[in-house]
């Protein structure tokens, strides 16, 4: 499991922090390019880009904010290109209409 939020208030005392599954290295290393390589200010973009390209999806350019104010979510992914047992989930939530709310999405694979 790797779960990345980001808190705070904008420009105030905002944050962004990753939290994984304890002694799973795979995790740790997934958290800690999810630190270096998503957005602070957007979540939904992580959202879009995370569920893109778990869909085979391709985004081009940048984004942007797409003014969305509270989004929640969650979905598996069935990958057999892979191999025929892996399993995504992803849960996701956020909300901008409240100060210091924790937004986040949240990542557990599984693999028989």
């Amino acid at each position: 499991m790797v779960r990345l939020t980001r808190g705070g208030t904008w420009m105030l005392n905002h944050y962004k922090k990753c939290h994984h599954s304890e002694g799973d290295a795979a995790a740790r290393n997934f958290c800690a390019w999810l630190v270096e390589n998503t957005s602070t200010e957007f979540m939904e973009a992580n959202i879009n880009n995370a569920l893109s390209c778990l869909q085979g999806q391709r985004i081009s350019g940048y984004i942007g904010n797409t003014g969305i104010e509270s989004w929640s979510g969650k979905t598996h992914f069935f990958i057999p290109e892979l191999t025929a047992d892996v399993e995504v989930g992803i849960e996701y939530s956020l909300d901008y209409s409240i100060d210091d709310f924790e937004n986040f999405i949240q990542f557990t694979i599984t693999a028989d």
